[in-house]
């Protein structure tokens, strides 16, 4: 197999093999019966000396051909053709050399016929090869002196027939060759595209898949069971989890431990003559983290539905308490009360506001919005509503004329939130914002002083009803990041300077 020309299917390869063996017995055959008097065992009688010359000459080209067929690999099939086409003038000089128009070997080139037609596959040369045979089969006993041959046209034209016959049956065979070739080639392209795309697909599954043998050896393995196990293919299975596996039922699942991580193994094997198995490896954090996804959107069309039902209570509530805190007859003690019940509804309805603002779809209407006049109007309102001066709220925009395209109710929410959010959590009541305009993207920074955040409090700011303060209702910094994804921008926290810094990006 090592040997074997890379242009040339296996079964070609062969072939010209058997043709270069039968070239070099046939060859060596009318050279033993001319030179070591084994003619008359069998029955033949040479006519002239030329049949010495035409032997000797076709026992040399045979092995030459032999040679060349086994130095040049690669062009073996082109060797052999020509080869072929050589044999026949070969062959017929032979046989009429040795009166094989009468005892019937010049039926010897159907085989060198019927091999040109299996090699070449191409009508047209095909049906040359008969044609030339025919011409040999006519002239060459003139051109060799051997007139009594002449003279016998039937047998001359059944032989004709005879070839012509092996060269259509051969055409009809490299037909029906060339549409199974052309056919399999199809079905393996389309076979390889197909294992292309199920291999992407599984490498993009964000649980482990490992494919493996009844000898526990890796067949296949993704992405995400690479990282967990750190094997690849053809390597076996660690004992751990091989007993794992054997103690696993196709129906269950058994949670285990991989390089300090929780994960949950499931096992199929459907034909367990195959010797084909599937594993499959699900982190416990990843499972987690989609039961937590599953609680929180129905957690939040509860409290949608709640927060819907609470707004004509709470509504009623806050009238009758202004309405209570006007009144001249409620003594001056008991007006502070009014005054709670007012502030706690007015809150209440935030918290109402922001559980149906959740619940809603963000749908973005996008404007081009000049950045530094939003900022400067964000500015104004947070002086008017914080009761302080410029100072506070710091604005460095280098292009006054910058231009971001996004929905300018979105914006509006999102900048009043993340300024807001700073100010509550700063420990300064100050805030900086800055505008950067990067090649691909505008950052907008919300900067404001304070303590590093715990690990844990980091990882979850972006969490829904996840909250740090005691008035806060967790659902501020989930509200911004879904505007921040309904625009196509982002939303991050950073941690730069020893400062607080929320960065949007916004893609140009």
């Amino acid at each position: 197999m090592k040997n074997k020309p890379k242009n040339l299917n296996i079964n070609e390869y062969q072939s010209i093999r058997y043709l270069n063996l039968f070239r070099l017995l046939l060859s060596f055959f009318f050279f033993s019966i001319i030179f070591k008097n084994f003619g008359s065992f069998v029955g033949f009688s040479y006519t002239l000396d030329i049949s010495k010359l035409i032997a000797s000459l076709y026992l040399a080209f045979s092995v030459l051909t032999w040679l060349f067929s086994v130095a040049y690999k690669n062009k073996s099939l082109t060797i052999g053709l020509i080869a072929l086409v050589i044999d026949l003038p070969a062959i017929i000089a032979l046989t009429l050399l040795f009166d094989g128009l009468n005892d019937g070997w010049v039926i010897l080139p159907v085989i060198t016929i019927g091999s040109f037609a299996m090699l070449s596959r191409k009508p047209y040369t095909i049906i040359a090869m008969p044609i030339f045979a025919t011409l040999l089969l006519w002239y060459l006993p003139q051109l060799l002196g051997l007139n009594n041959l002449g003279s016998n046209p039937p047998s001359i034209l059944l032989y004709a027939l005879t070839y012509f016959a092996i060269a259509l049956v051969g055409i009809r065979q490299s037909q029906n060759y060339n549409q199974s070739v052309l056919l399999t080639q199809k079905q393996k392209t389309r076979i390889t595209n197909l294992s292309q795309i199920n291999k992407l697909i599984i490498d993009q599954m964000q649980s482990g898949v490992v494919a493996f043998d009844n000898e526990y050896e890796i067949i296949m393995i993704n992405t995400m069971a690479n990282r967990l196990l750190n094997l690849s293919r053809k390597q076996k299975l660690p004992g751990f989890l091989i007993k794992k596996i054997v103690a696993t039922n196709e129906s269950s699942h058994k949670s285990t431990t991989i390089h300090g991580e929780e994960v949950l193994i499931h096992v199929i094997n459907e034909n367990k003559k195959s010797g084909l198995n599937l594993l499959f490896i699900e982190e416990q954090k990843q499972i987690n983290e989609k039961s937590l996804q599953i609680n929180l959107a129905s957690l939040g069309q509860l409290s949608a539905t709640i927060a819907h039902e609470l707004r004509n209570p709470m509504a009623a509530i806050y009238s009758a308490a202004q309405l209570l805190n006007e009144s001249e007859k409620i003594d001056s003690e008991d007006k502070p009360f009014t005054d709670i019940i007012v502030n706690q509804v007015e809150r209440s309805n935030e918290i109402i506001e922001d559980i149906l603002l959740m619940s809603k779809p963000h749908v973005a209407n996008k404007t081009t919005i000049g950045l530094y006049d939003k900022l400067t109007k964000l500015r104004k309102q947070l002086c008017d509503q914080h009761d302080f001066d410029e100072s506070h709220c710091d604005i460095e925009c280098e292009d006054d004329s910058l231009t971001i395209y996004f929905d300018n109710t979105h914006i509006t929410q999102l900048f009043w939130n993340l300024a807001e959010n700073a100010l509550k959590h700063g420990q300064d009541n100050k805030l900086s914002i800055s505008v950067s305009n990067q090649e691909k993207y505008v950052f907008i920074d919300f900067v404001n002083n304070g303590p590093a955040f715990e690990p844990i409090v980091e990882e979850s700011l972006f969490t829904p009803f996840f909250t740090t303060h005691t008035q806060g209702t967790g659902l501020g910094l989930y509200i911004c990041r879904e505007m921040c994804r309904s625009n196509n921008a982002k939303l991050e926290y950073l941690r730069l300077d020893f400062k607080h810094v929320f960065r949007i990006h916004v893609a140009k």
